[in-house]
């Protein structure tokens, strides 16, 4: 069993971060499968004080102290810390601007940065992945995000990168959340070996559909980072493939999966490493108790979630069937094309075709050629007796890529807040070479169609 180091920058990196170590820990505590609840702290936390408290493979990082303050203080009552030797802070933040955060922070921080990685790194016997949490729109998580990708691949050379990167909402966070966007995903298209994208919008209205009635028009950052943070673990956490042996009913447990296999599966070619995740059922507490579903509903629903480009199991519309499954003559409808799908299920009685049939599908793929890596583990998710988790490289993960584009292209042109930038050193050349990068990662995700 490989270890993951998880890096969370700035004050959406750090809550996302603190939200899912405390789900992954959960989940290993609580669960009634003892391999389970060893391989996943063996994966996510690297040490035991002799008080019984286990130490996570974290490093924080943000250039403000007052998140990463407010973080370590709420450790006080729970069974899991951060190593204090592993944050890294400053007195000033990046002032929403990539530039400052990549390259005035990136560089006069970055030996502080490189001794808090090997605090963690030196505590783990094999490193198979590094999992960097970061935002997009402000300076600290995207600029200085974008950086400690880079240190990291020279600190922990073996190991595959992923980035989770939050997208902000589309009428604004700051004015200049277009740049910092071209210049993140840019930047990381470059250095990262995976990025998962997160798109805060869809997430609000997700935790909307949670919420009480009289509660829906003020959901809290802390209730979209808990479904951030469930939806992740659900494809983080340890999980096996399984087989069958001729003749017999019973499923077999075999091969963990380490995460480095997850993402050499998903990202089969460099031109495509934009990937998304959905979950299967979502539920508030409240609803819990009275949640009952089969393997079988499980997985059409999120199978059509998927060629729908949905994370909301709602409004489905269930004409839009992959070509080989249309009852009619029109073979023209447009769905969500895949390169790979990675489908974990975890719960009881272990299923193997009731969900592996729906997305074994040939034909909801780029050219009719099936890549889905199917995971299984007995141990249940948020105390539900079955839950699906899909992770998908599929071509509409980059469709929003054409708006931002023309967006910043057009500030751009208008030379508009260019002045931010250049005050840092980063020039026309720079953002060109961006939009170039963006451009041609668009082209790519356009070609996905099947035909």
């Amino acid at each position: 069993m490989s270890g993951t180091v998880v890096v969370q920058v700035g004050q959406c990196g750090n809550q996302l971060g603190n939200s899912l170590f405390d789900r992954l820990f959960n989940e290993a505590d609580c669960s009634r499968n003892k391999e389970f609840s060893l391989s996943s702290f063996k994966r996510f936390f690297s040490t035991k004080t002799e008080d019984g408290v286990h130490i996570a493979n974290a490093v924080l990082v943000d250039m403000e102290s007052k998140v990463i303050s407010k973080v370590i203080a709420q450790q006080r009552t729970r069974k899991w810390h951060y190593n204090p030797r592993a944050c890294v802070s400053a007195k000033q933040g990046s002032g929403n601007n990539w530039a400052n955060g990549y390259c005035n922070y990136g560089s006069t921080m970055e030996a502080e940065l490189v001794d808090a990685v090997k605090v963690i790194a030196d505590q783990i016997c094999s490193i198979s992945t590094v999992l960097v949490l970061m935002s997009s729109a402000g300076g600290t998580g995207s600029g200085l995000g974008c950086k400690i990708t880079e240190i990291v691949r020279n600190v922990i050379p073996g190991a595959l990168v992923i980035n989770q990167v939050v997208l902000p909402f589309t009428h604004g966070e700051v004015a200049v959340q277009s740049y910092n966007l071209v210049l993140t995903l840019s930047s990381l298209y470059q250095n990262s070996d995976s990025i998962i994208l997160s798109h805060n919008e869809e997430y609000q209205t997700l935790a909307r559909r949670l919420l009480p009635a009289r509660s829906r028009d003020s959901v809290s950052f802390s209730e979209i980072n808990s479904l951030m943070s469930a939806h992740l673990a659900g494809v983080l956490l340890p999980s096996s493939t399984v087989y069958k042996e001729e003749g017999k009913e019973e499923v077999i447990t075999s091969e963990l999966i380490e995460l480095d296999q997850v993402v050499e599966h998903m990202v089969p070619h460099p031109g495509y490493k934009l990937l998304t995740s959905r979950m299967m059922p979502v539920v508030s507490e409240y609803s819990r108790d009275f949640t009952n579903t089969s393997w079988d509903m499980l997985g059409k629903y999120s199978r059509q979630m998927l060629l729908q480009d949905s994370i909301l199991d709602e409004k489905l519309i269930w004409s839009i069937k992959p070509r080989s499954e249309l009852q009619t003559a029109n073979k023209n409808v447009s769905i969500n094309t895949c390169i790979s799908n990675f489908v974990v299920c975890r719960g009881s009685r272990t299923p193997v075709s009731e969900v592996e049939d729906k997305f074994s599908v040939s034909d909801i793929y780029k050219k009719g050629k099936s890549r889905c890596k199917f995971g299984y583990s007995p141990s249940t998710f948020d105390k539900l007796d079955r839950s699906v988790f899909v992770l998908s490289n599929a071509e509409k993960n980059g469709e929003f890529l054409e708006q931002l584009i023309q967006k910043s292209w057009t500030k751009f042109q208008a030379k508009a807040f260019l002045y931010q930038y250049e005050n840092y050193g980063l020039d026309a050349i720079w953002f060109n070479e961006s939009f170039n990068i963006l451009q041609k990662v668009d082209q790519d995700y356009r070609s996905i169609s099947y035909f």
